[in-house]
């Protein structure tokens, strides 16, 4: 295996980690805001707090790692997102699982899987779509 080919593997699974662990803290966050705030536990306004904290917790690091450690979140093609993308979603139980242990005392059931998937859908979607275009300054 050539080097470029191991840097590649290695970028995939330090970006799907690291958007596993940009999801998890704007859940954190989101829920901590509607708990705080007087605003109703509801699900789409916890939901769209998270969406706005991970883009946003997102860009800011993208942007912080201009220069040297650029080329680290820079996503090369089409490929690498689609890649990165099912990576970030395969990493959530090694994630998620350890955390919600050593938090909570217990392991959490598989339902809360299943319902941080379909925000990881959309945000992670998002998230890669941000950089392959927007923050990475490539055409359409």
């Amino acid at each position: 295996m050539s080097m470029n080919k191991k840097t590649s593997i290695l970028r995939i699974f330090l970006h799907g980690f690291f958007i596993v662990s940009a999801n998890l803290f704007s859940i954190a966050i989101a829920f901590a805001i509607v708990h705080i705030s007087s605003l109703p536990s509801d699900r789409f306004i916890q939901g769209a707090a998270a969406l706005v904290v991970n883009l946003g917790t997102y860009a800011i690091v993208f942007k912080m790692m201009q220069g040297v450690q650029r080329q680290l979140m820079e996503i090369d093609n089409f490929f690498m997102l689609s890649t990165i993308f099912l990576v970030s979603l395969a990493l959530l139980p090694s994630v998620f699982y350890p955390l919600h242990y050593l938090t909570q005392g217990h392991w959490s059931s598989f339902d809360n899987l299943l319902a941080i998937w379909p925000f990881q859908l959309l945000v992670n979607g998002l998230c890669l779509v941000l950089n392959y275009f927007v923050l990475s300054k490539r055409k359409l």
